[in-house]
């Protein structure tokens, strides 16, 4: 398994899959966590399981299961112009 497929990631780990500095991340974890921010759990070395930080960033910027970006969008429900049948 490669690290970049490692579940449970460090903080610098973290940091680099979202794509920001390790001193960068540090700053803005403690905000984070207050919104609901993965904590560290002690079982796996201190690390973030990494599918929730991926969840958590998503549900933040709207792309939730709940969110409407992931319902089909308009028109997409009805039989498509170019689909119907020429008389």
């Amino acid at each position: 398994m490669s690290k970049s497929d490692a579940l449970f990631v460090t903080d610098a780990q973290c940091a680099e899959r979202i794509g920001i500095s390790t001193e960068e991340f540090k700053a803005i974890v403690p905000e984070l966590t207050r919104q609901g921010f993965p904590v560290p759990d002690p079982l796996f070395g201190k690390r973030r399981y990494w599918p929730a930080v991926r969840v958590f960033l998503d549900r933040r910027y709207g792309m939730g299961k709940d969110d409407s970006m992931l319902r089909a969008p308009p028109g997409l429900d009805e039989e498509e112009p170019w689909k119907k049948k020429k008389k």
